[in-house]
């Protein structure tokens, strides 16, 4: 069974580490030597952030505030030939993969999380892309996100039909990100969370829902209630070349508000400078709104439970003041019994 090792670069333990850049480096070798060196483990995926652990900050902090490093990822490539390195961390973009892999063409992969959680449809065209692979032998991938709603709806109803609506919310999840940006996406992201919740409505009313419309029926409802066609039926390559063009406007205008701080405009449309120094990438918008929906269905679960906490704590008190009036009066609990 192969075994894998993904780690950061380092922690703050090591002194300056913001500017001992030859002693960070050096504790980074150590590591990768060291657990390397049995032969068991060949393959490394580097988080190139190093972890704040000498100070109390939380982990979305630790994942934001340490500057990414990629160029100590690019020396261990140079340097260790013999193992495989992929690259973690702050890679928001297809694009931006794309660019780090044709900046360093020997990284065996590059790792993405919440990018593709929050708006997975920016990278439908990863294969197309990186592999000039536009078909899959296995079956036929979606043209757009229309089709794909028509195939996730068949999974979606076969999987309440398994596991009864009670899951639902769980199934929807998959699909909050996939219209991310997009206008009136968040109206389609809230039309899932309504649909999400009336299971638990019917079960608190004591009703059935062997006459409601199919899952599949609601999603594709919602997506034609909120959702214009030339979005729902827009290719993953026409998705990917406006986004990249949305981003260029982006950085053309951070850019020029940069430029008008320092008066000046001699710098415009110049490329980011210190890139194999330190890479602060900025978070997209929907990354953001993705990690905002998390947090916010964290706190509707501690209010939820804190709740029937509540109901529980009500519940014991007033079974406590039973049994006591039942230990204080014996005959009044013979008179209600009866």
């Amino acid at each position: 069974m192969p075994v894998t090792v993904k780690c950061r670069i380092g922690t703050d333990d090591i002194p300056d580490w913001k500017t001992n850049d030859s002693e960070l480096y050096s504790q980074l070798q150590k590591f990768i030597e060291t657990v390397a060196s049995s032969g068991k483990v060949t393959d490394f995926q580097l988080h190139a952030r190093i972890a704040i652990l000498g100070r109390s900050i939380s982990p979305a902090q630790n994942r934001k505030i340490p500057p990414l490093r990629y160029d100590l990822v690019r020396r261990l490539v140079e340097e260790y030939p013999e193992l495989t390195f992929s690259l973690n961390g702050g890679i928001d973009s297809l694009d931006m993969a794309i660019q780090e892999l044709d900046h360093c063409p020997d990284l065996a992969g590059v790792m993405v999380g919440r990018s593709f959680a929050a708006q997975p449809w920016n990278w439908a065209c990863a294969d197309s892309l990186l592999y000039n692979n536009d078909s899959n032998e296995v079956f036929t991938l979606p043209q757009n996100r229309w089709e794909l709603l028509v195939e996730y709806g068949k999974h979606a109803d076969a999987e309440e039909k398994l596991w009864t609506p009670k899951i639902r919310r769980q199934i929807l999840k998959a699909l909050m990100g996939l219209f991310a940006g997009e206008p009136n996406g968040k109206k389609f992201r809230i039309a899932l969370e309504e649909m999400g919740g009336i299971p638990k409505k019917f079960e608190k009313l004591g009703l059935s829902m062997v006459n409601e419309p199919p899952l599949s029926e609601l999603i594709l409802n919602a997506a034609q209630l909120h959702l214009k066609d030339d979005i729902l039926y827009r290719s993953p390559r026409e998705s990917y070349d406006m986004g990249k063009e949305v981003e260029r406007m982006r950085y053309v205008k951070n850019q020029e508000a940069a430029a008008a701080c320092l008066g000046g405009t001699d710098n415009i449309g110049a490329s980011k400078s210190n890139d194999d120094v330190l890479v602060t990438q900025e978070r997209s918008q929907a990354v953001i709104e993705w990690q905002e929906l998390r947090n916010e269905e964290r706190k509707q679960k501690q209010t939820r439970n804190t709740i029937h906490s509540d109901e529980e704590t009500e519940k014991e008190d007033i079974e406590q003041e039973h049994t006591s009036t039942i230990d204080a009066a014996p005959s009044i609990s013979v008179i209600s019994s009866s």
